[in-house]
């Protein structure tokens, strides 16, 4: 509403002129000393007497505006209207007020709305409220309320104003605020059922008994509640609560919850959306614990300390999906097997796959088998075992889009007269519980130690391998790093498997669907072997030959220790890194002064294709045989790089030294490493004289758990050798020889540099 300037005539001079009034200043607090410059707008309907005549009686479902002004005397504005509702009101019904400044820029008002009503005792109460109370320069917003009423013909008074209270209550005499009432029907056909459930009928189709339901939380706090039957032995309840609506603007006022409650009234399943921004989606599934009607319960989520009601939401309509289904999964039987207490027992044969299967059909179905090993047996053994792909259709979509499944293999740990001995021994004993880290607060450490001290599992659990989904890793993806080796010695009677879901909120999986897992016992020929096998030295090559059968493996050329490609996780585990075959490489007698060492290798692999793993040597120099026929010297390890490097005995500080020392050929599935003659390996005079050198060899770099078979042969002779000269020209070079002013011998090879 425009307001209007006073013009004043003036004479000067004998002339007329005409002069303005100062210009209007906007009021904001109500006290400014010429806030009343003009007209100020009308003001009207200031009290519930005046509400309820004919010129301040809303008309429903239309707007009505008004200015919250400066009064006449300098008072605060209030305002008063009435309206009368129909007559045909019914437990549906909902109120509906909305007022305010919405869409206005600014304001200096903080507006507030009462909704009132006669109580009978000749008073009147408020039965609803809101405010709009803005920090700093926000922009106003409209106060929205809407709330059941079923009360026919209720005449009603909105009293509407500044909130006030800390600073003097404030006044737009410029822009209006709107209010509008209106009665309208709940969207939910179901209401009133915030206390009395809706029931949802239940029919049966190719063995599942299924049912579906809509609602809408409409109102503050409103709580929809849904029952359905469940009758038999180990059935499962899904149950999916989802919207086809998504991207609402703006978004959601609430975030959607459920709880899903067994006869008794317990809860037995809860979720809630992350925020309000998401598609609402919400799914569980779970085991009964008997017969008798479940309810659902669906509302606003609020945390304990909130106060303020839930909102409601007129706009969003969501689906309920309900399904009783029998358990499938034949490993479970009539009492599960979802602890190690209920494992269902598997006996394996040796060298014969057997293959473990089950259903992740409900949260939490962590599948547990007992693997008996064949008894009196003798000989060591490795274990293998792989994941299989899941097979067949579920009879729901997986709980999760991100599967969070895990593999744990477990022995159980006896020895001790107590709880608290036997978990002792397990955290401490590595000659009963295996172990490959040193360091206890190490990942590793946790993980173990937080098993075997794990509450109400007597005997304690030791871990001996581990696998975790990952997702983030594009060769671990699929499960891919789901295989693993573990050696079993022949005082292991029993190993305790377990496959389940370790997810947390959102994340927990079940998706019905058959998986499988073979494992095999494997008798191990190479371990029968001595710890130390001798491997005598001479002119003529010797071939060795052996198989390394289990873990994942060290790492030369891979960044991460604990991830190779496919093979481990970053948070996967195994009590033993690899299998190690030890050799004590003997001088003869005669040998004496510098000795060439002319070696290569050849190792296994699945197909004609990359080898599963490359082989290491771990070397150790003697310098001082020991009576226990080990010896201290100086250590280092042997890898294979096929890069260009510069030879030991050749200064790297110029492309020009650097040569290639190794050398891969394939065929028919055999990769053969050859050391180059360039390399000038050798041994020193020292070493020779010694009469041992230590030789570990051990896979690195694993792309499979596959075993490995391998040949190393090997020869020593005179030293200095030669090699053909690195430009093709015509000759030979020598290698190093020995000094001519008596010094050491030409021989400086050191491994590792």
């Amino acid at each position: 509403m425009m307001q209007t300037l006073t013009r004043v005539a003036v004479v000067i001079g004998g002339l007329a002129a005409f002069s303005c009034s100062p210009p209007l200043v906007l009021c904001v607090e109500g006290d400014e000393e010429t806030c009343d410059a003009g007209t100020l707008p009308p003001d009207s309907c200031n009290s519930v007497e005046e509400a309820k005549t004919g010129a301040c009686t809303l008309t429903l479902c239309q707007d009505r505006e008004a200015f919250i002004s400066t009064m006449a005397d300098g008072g605060a504005d209030v305002d008063f209207y009435s309206v009368t509702l129909p007559g045909n009101l019914t437990a549906r019904s909902l109120l509906t007020v909305k007022a305010g400044y919405g869409g206005v820029p600014q304001t200096a008002v903080n507006f507030s709305v009462n909704v009132l009503r006669d109580q009978p005792d000749g008073g009147i109460a408020a039965i609803a409220s809101g405010n709009d109370q803005r920090m700093g320069a926000a922009a106003p917003k409209n106060i929205e309320i809407t709330q059941p009423f079923s009360d026919s013909n209720a005449q009603l008074v909105l009293r509407v104003s500044d909130i006030g209270g800390v600073v003097m209550p404030r006044v737009d005499n410029r822009n209006t605020y709107k209010v509008n009432i209106c009665v309208i029907d709940n969207p939910d056909t179901n209401e009133p059922n915030d206390a009395t459930p809706t029931p949802i009928t239940l029919t049966s189709s190719g063995g599942i008994q299924q049912g579906t339901g809509t609602g809408y939380l409409a109102t503050a706090d409103d709580k929809d509640v849904f029952s359905f039957p469940v009758t038999g032995a180990r059935q499962i309840i899904y149950v999916r609560i989802s919207s086809t609506m998504m991207n609402l603007m703006p978004p959601l006022a609430y975030r959607m919850a459920y709880t899903l409650k067994d006869p008794m009234g317990r809860p037995v399943a809860e979720g809630v959306m992350d925020n309000q921004f998401l598609q609402v989606d919400l799914s569980t599934a779970r085991l009964t614990a008997g017969d008798g009607t479940y309810t659902l319960e669906i509302y606003g989520y609020k945390t304990a300390q909130q106060m303020t009601p839930a909102p409601g939401d007129l706009r969003l309509k969501y689906d309920v999906d309900v399904r009783v289904m029998p358990d499938l999964d034949m490993s479970e039987g009539s009492t599960g097997n979802d602890s190690a207490a209920t494992a269902r027992a598997t006996t394996l044969a040796l060298n014969t796959p057997t293959t473990i299967t089950g259903r992740i059909s409900y949260i939490p179905d962590t599948e547990y088998f007992r693997l008996n090993l064949p008894a009196g047996r003798t000989q060591p053994a490795t274990l293998r075992y792989e994941l299989l792909p899941s097979t067949g259709t579920g009879r729901f979509p997986p709980l999760s889009l991100i599967p969070t499944r895990q593999i744990r293999l477990v022995q159980e740990i006896t020895t001790g007269a107590t709880v608290q001995d036997r978990q002792n021994a397990c955290v401490s004993n590595a000659s009963l519980c295996p172990r490959s880290f040193n360091d206890p607060s190490s990942s590793p450490g946790q993980l173990v130690t937080g098993v075997c001290r794990s509450p109400g599992i007597d005997p304690p659990h030791c871990v001996l391998s581990e696998r975790n989904e990952e997702h983030q890793i594009a060769q671990l993806a699929s499960q891919k790093n789901f295989v693993g080796a573990i050696p079993v010695p022949t005082t292991v009677t029993s190993l305790i498997f377990a496959y389940g879901d370790t997810g947390r909120g959102r994340l927990k999986w079940a998706d019905d669907r058959d998986w499988s897992i073979r494992v095999t016992l494997e008798d191990d020929v190479d371990e029968r072997r001595a710890d130390v096998t001798d491997i005598n030295l001479s002119g003529t090559q010797s071939a060795t030959s052996g198989v390394i059968s289990f873990g994942y493996g060290k790492t030369i050329q891979f960044d991460d220790l604990n991830m190779g490609p496919g093979v481990r996780g970053p948070n996967d585990y195994d009590a033993t890194e690899t299998d190690v075959d030890r050799f004590r490489l003997r001088f003869p007698n005669t040998a004496a002064g510098d000795q060439s060492w002319a070696l290569d290798w050849t190792f296994g692999s699945v197909d004609s294709g990359s080898p599963p793993a490359e082989l290491a040597f771990e070397m150790t120099f003697c310098q001082q045989t020991q009576a226990d026929g080990g010896c201290t010297g100086r250590f280092g390890i042997l890898a294979p790089t096929y890069d260009a490097f510069s030879p030991w005995y050749l200064p790297p500080t110029s492309l020009a030294n650097t040569r290639i020392q190794f050398t891969a050929t394939r065929s028919g599935g055999q990769t053969t490493v050859r050391v180059e003659p360039v390399a000038c390996f050798c041994f020193q005079s020292s070493v020779v004289s010694s009469g041992t050198v230590l030789m570990s060899v051990l896979a690195v770099d694993r792309t499979s758990n596959d075993p490995i078979p391998y040949t190393v042969r090997q020869s020593i002779g005179t030293y200095p050798t030669s090699y053909p000269n690195a430009d093709g020209g015509p000759g030979m070079t020598s290698c190093p020889g020995p000094s001519t002013d008596g010094g050491m011998g030409g021989c400086g090879f050191k491994l590792g540099q």
